[in-house]
């Protein structure tokens, strides 16, 4: 049986642990302290690091770890400049753990080189910084049209799908959204949901991509709440994208 810990990050970064039985992988380590406890009280043995993308607060703890660690740990990463990666991936890899196998689906937008990595069989997804729950990821090096695309992409992945992101951003988030529809039942609903998990286990993160989908109007601009605000507004699907993302980035 599969389980998945988070390992928190810096300020409000998330690490994840993939784990079955004695066996552990690491995605996105941005501080090895934290991840190297977890490792010993556990007793587990790495067998490999994931990297969603170049950003430090997502690969600053690898070297610690590695040289830690003392053995031969694979590095997955989409960008070979990446210190210490030892597998480039691209969209539609598959890497074959010895307890779970990944997909790789390339997701450009935050940066060029993102990519998000897809347990299908395990109904997981590590969405790193370019799907938030009710956000997206900030643009620095990508286009709004290539994160739009990205994010179209993981739409389309099964509804049961259960998600894993790079930050605790979640209010942030829900915060922006009400300022825009404040009186949104839906929002207030998910507003309570979203109180009762972080009291009960200090994390908002997981969340389900059949419920974000209905949600998040970065991920679905065809969410029914949105309806009236496009019409109003004369906005396709991308410029409602594109005008969102830059309020939320004013915001």
């Amino acid at each position: 049986m599969i389980s998945v810990a988070h390992i928190p990050q810096l300020v409000d970064n998330y690490s994840y642990a993939i784990i079955k039985n004695k066996d552990i992988v690491i995605v996105d380590p941005a501080d090895s302290i934290p991840i190297l406890k977890y490792i010993n009280k556990n007793q587990l043995s790495l067998k490999a690091i994931l990297l969603t993308h170049h950003h430090k607060d997502h690969t600053a703890g690898v070297e610690d770890i590695l040289n830690k660690i003392k053995s031969k740990i694979p590095v997955y990463s989409p960008n070979k400049e990446i210190k210490n990666t030892t597998i480039k991936v691209k969209d539609k890899d598959l890497i074959n753990l010895n307890f779970i196998q990944v997909e790789v689906i390339s997701t450009p937008g935050h940066t060029r080189d993102h990519v998000i990595f897809y347990c299908k069989d395990q109904n997981i997804l590590f969405s790193g910084d370019t799907l938030f729950r009710l956000g997206c990821g900030r643009i620095f090096e990508g286009t709004n049209q290539e994160m739009f695309t990205s994010l179209q992409k993981i739409y389309k992945l099964k509804d049961s799908t259960i998600v894993y992101c790079g930050h605790e951003y979640t209010n942030s988030n829900l915060n922006f959204l009400m300022s825009i529809f404040p009186q949104n039942e839906n929002l207030l609903t998910e507003k309570e949901k979203i109180n009762l998990q972080l009291k009960e286990t200090g994390f908002s993160i997981p969340f389900n991509l059949g419920i974000e989908k209905h949600l998040n109007p970065f991920l679905s601009p065809n969410s029914d709440y949105l309806k009236d605000f496009k019409d109003k507004n004369n906005l396709s699907n991308f410029e409602l994208f594109s005008y969102l993302r830059d309020l939320k980035n004013n915001f």
